[in-house]
């Protein structure tokens, strides 16, 4: 199926601003963690990925709002404007299924380099087809000590003995998720608003991890039931 005609969440993501004017803090602490990670898993990044293989690209790739936030600063510093107008406008909030966003910097089209942020891309990305998230292909999985897998988790999801989140609102707050569902989070109270009453509509958070304040306690949606995660 062709990004045309799949299904979009119903939003407009090209009116989008305030996530594009975060905090210069928040910038900074993306950028020094995301660097700190690429120097941990550099000489692991090493794929015998079948050539033009892209199967790992679909279903919602989740990441920290670290990462969404370091690939915003991607996006500013290597795309241009027309390109990102483009990019809210006719990608983001695209769904693969009921189920999965669609990630919106796959080219699909292409024959290799598939990812169209591949520097900028999220931890999940960087470890799939190594030992710490195995492929179901017949390949050669580098090696990837699940200590370093951590590490680098750690980084990108916390800071000091604080997991780092985004509050939607005075009870629900987003800890982990695909990049339209942190945009709708980042943006604006009315776009929180709309991610919260499209989560509950819905019956499923796309594989979103939320935190409940009141409960303390990380959960998510499946099939229309609020699945606690163990801590």
């Amino acid at each position: 199926m062709n990004a045309v005609d799949r299904l979009k969440i119903d939003y407009d993501f090209s009116k989008m601003q305030g996530t594009f004017n975060r905090a210069q803090e928040l910038n900074d602490f993306a950028r020094e963690r995301a660097e700190t990670v690429l120097d941990l898993v550099r000489d692991r990044e090493k794929y015998f990925c079948p050539p033009g293989c892209n199967e790992c690209c679909y279903g919602s790739i989740l990441m920290s709002y670290t990462e969404f936030t370091f690939i915003m600063l991607y996006l500013q510093a290597h795309w241009s404007r027309e390109q990102i107008e483009n990019l809210f406008r006719e990608r983001i909030g695209l769904l693969q299924n009921e189920e999965s966003l669609l990630c919106p910097f796959l080219a699909e089209e292409a024959k290799t380099r598939h990812c169209r942020i591949y520097a900028a891309r999220p931890l999940i990305c960087r470890v799939f087809g190594t030992s710490a998230s195995p492929c179901n292909r017949s390949i050669n999985s580098t090696h990837f000590p699940e200590e370093l897998f951590y590490r680098a988790y750690d980084l990108f999801y916390y800071g000091g003995s604080q997991f780092i989140a985004l509050n939607l609102d005075e009870k629900w707050s987003l800890f982990e998720a695909p990049f339209a569902l942190w945009c709708l989070a980042d943006d604006s109270k009315e776009s929180r608003r709309f991610l919260r009453e499209f989560i509950l509509e819905k019956g499923d958070s796309l594989r979103a991890v939320l935190y409940d304040q009141q409960a303390k306690t990380f959960f998510h949606y499946a099939r229309g039931q609020k699945v606690i995660m163990p801590t």
